[in-house]
């Protein structure tokens, strides 16, 4: 049996590496808590290599130099290999396990130069043991009632600059949870209707690899929106994700039909769909819906096609009416999982 974790254990430094921006905190884990503190939101693109960020970071957080040298553990959106970064798709300049730890750790005690790279999805999975339902808005719930939120598998999954995915699976007898990664948005996309057809003879034109995070992310959002201007004839005049899902939410309020409502709706049948196949293929009828664009859109979402879509899969359709679908506005919660994941992997044996 695993001891209990003492009180005031460790104090380390965390981060969550997106495609646009950095985040960046100081993580106090407790015995009954972890409590995030020193928040810094820094553009990747200020700066011109990783350490720099950190440097940044430590120059306006002077603690977190001490921090560092017991442990940083890092959420980064990239596949991670045996613990370091495999490949960057997003990311502005090169992120290295090495070169991290050159710069910033030094030996003080057999738990330090701990240097732990994650995937950004595998972090926000670690983060259930710590949420609360009323931390969730539901988008689809079972007949039979809501699902316990810890108790089974959960897939955690989101577009955002990307499209993320993991599955968190609960630990045994007070053993540490497990999180399996999963690349699912360089996944071949499969597409559904005669429209996603339409749409996906179109972007193989531009794409070699058409995979799901070439219609399943924010990028993704404004290929689907382009696509369809170009069936539909007409000029794009919407140039950012954030300008596709204002005005979509603004036409569908005012029922007027428009590319940027074409654009949100195949998004959300897309998503339904991609979702469902996750959760076959994993087993788990619990998945929480993150990345940047789930929260932003909750009421369309609901109106969407999603649960019609989530559904719409044969002869599993009354293992997916078991689902429940929530969505998870992450925010802090990859800096909250990369802590839990250190609590629950190395603090657990002092």
């Amino acid at each position: 049996m695993s001891n209990p974790i003492p009180t005031c254990a460790a104090t380390i430094l965390v981060a969550d590496i997106g495609g646009t921006h950095a985040r960046f905190a100081l993580a106090n884990i407790a015995s009954e808590n972890i409590h995030i503190h020193s928040v810094e939101k820094l553009l990747c693109h200020d700066f011109p290599t990783f350490p720099e960020v950190i440097a940044h970071y430590q120059t306006l957080h002077p603690e977190a130099v001490a921090a560092a040298k017991t442990a940083m553990v890092m959420a980064v959106a990239a596949p991670i290999i045996d613990g370091d970064v495999a490949a960057q798709a997003n990311m502005p300049w090169p992120v290295r396990r090495a070169e991290i730890a050159q710069h910033f750790t030094q030996a003080q005690s057999k738990h330090s130069n701990q240097v732990h790279l994650l995937n950004d999805f595998v972090a926000l999975a670690h983060a259930i043991p710590t949420l609360n339902e009323s931390d969730l808005q539901n988008l689809c719930m079972p007949a039979s009632g809501p699902r316990p939120l810890g108790k089974e598998a959960v897939l955690v999954m989101g577009p955002g600059t990307g499209l993320g995915a993991a599955l968190w699976c609960p630990g045994l007898h007070e053993q540490a949870s497990t999180v399996i990664a999963s690349e699912a948005g360089h996944a071949t996309w499969a597409p559904v209707t005669d429209r996603e057809f339409a749409v996906a003879a179109l972007l193989r034109q531009e794409f070699a690899h058409l995979d799901v995070e070439r219609v399943l992310s924010g990028p993704g959002l404004m290929n689907l929106y382009r696509a369809i201007c170009t069936l539909e004839q007409t000029m794009p005049s919407l140039s950012s994700p954030a300008d596709v899902t204002n005005r979509a939410m603004q036409d569908h309020a005012n029922q007027r039909n428009s590319c940027a409502v074409a654009a949100l709706d195949m998004f959300c049948g897309i998503l339904g769909s991609v979702m469902a196949d996750l959760c076959i293929n994993f087993g788990c009828q619990r998945a929480l819906l993150a990345g940047g664009i789930p929260s932003q859109i909750v009421d369309y979402l609901r109106q969407s096609r999603l649960q019609e879509r989530v559904l719409a899969k044969g002869v599993m359709r009354s293992v997916m009416e078991q689902v429940q679908v929530d969505v998870l506005d992450h925010g802090q919660l990859a800096l909250l999982g990369a802590a839990q994941y250190y609590r629950e992997q190395f603090l657990r044996t002092l």
